[in-house]
Parts: C-alpha cells; sequence; structure tokens
C-alpha cells in the first residue's frame, strides 16, 4: 500500500508494490530503489539516490539524506522503550553518502554523519562521526588494521 499522500520522486522503483506499505506524507526524492516488504512509516524523508534493501523497517522520525545505502533488514527504531507515548519518540538523521550494512539496528536519537559506514549486524546506540566506519554491538569504531 502506498499511501496517496506520500509524494514519490521521479525514476524512483519500488519492487513489489503490493509488498511494500508507505504510509502518509512521506516524500522519497529521485532514483531511488525501494526492495520488497520494505515498510516506511508517515512522514519519513528519503533523499535522492538512496537504496533501501528488502525487508526495512522505516518509522516516523527518520530521515535520510542523498546517496545513500541502507542493506536490507534493517530495523530503525524511534522508540527505545515501547510503546511510550508519541511525545517521547525519537528521531534519527542519516547525512548523505552514508551505508548501513544488513541487519542493523539503528536507536532513536542517532545522527549518522555524512559517509559514514555501519558494518552489517551492528547495533547503534550513538551518533556516528563523518567518515567514521563502525560494527558491533554496541557499534564503535575499529582499529585501523581490522
Amino acid at each position: 500500500m502506498i499511501s496517496k499522500e506520500s509524494k514519490i520522486g521521479e525514476g524512483t522503483v519500488i519492487w513489489h508494490k503490493h509488498l511494500v506499505n508507505i504510509y502518509g506524507n512521506c516524500v522519497i526524492g529521485k532514483n531511488c530503489n525501494i526492495g520488497g516488504f520494505v515498510e516506511i512509516g508517515p512522514g519519513v524523508v528519503i533523499g535522492n539516490n538512496v537504496r533501501i534493501g528488502a525487508h526495512t523497517f522505516i518509522p516516523s522520525g527518520v530521515t535520510i539524506g542523498d546517496n545513500c545505502f541502507v542493506g536490507p533488514g534493517v530495523i530503525f527504531t524511534n522508540d527505545k522503550y515501547p510503546p511510550g507515548p508519541k511525545e517521547k519518540w525519537g528521531k534519527i538523521v542519516v547525512e548523505k553518502g552514508a551505508s548501513i550494512g544488513a541487519g542493523c539496528v539503528i536507536l532513536p536519537n542517532v545522527i549518522i554523519r555524512e559517509n559514514a559506514l555501519v558494518g552489517a549486524g551492528s547495533v547503534v546506540v550513538r551518533n556516528v562521526p563523518v567518515g567514521e566506519t563502525v560494527f558491533g554491538n554496541p557499534s564503535r569504531r575499529q582499529p585501523d588494521e581490522y
């Protein structure tokens, strides 16, 4: 189901539209690629040239910048202690050029800065600096020789 209130940019491909849920007032940019079984909550903003892998959950309060990659099975969560009242939900920002590997969990009130990389399977509990590579549970910067 794709909400009529949502705006989807030119050239964006949504795979298996009947298996994707995009709720009210979402904005999805141009030339994006949205995999099957993706759920995008109301008010989510996704930039241009973004790839979202299958089985990804993106709730309200998430903003994803241009040229980002979100691997399959990524879970963004806006409520750290569910079910909490909506006024306590947090926001998540993924800045331009960032990449998030498959199976990650991104907790509320996190900013993944420009060109950062989050390794597959990571749990992101704090901000990721510009250009930094983090992974693990909780995610953290790894030694350069890793």
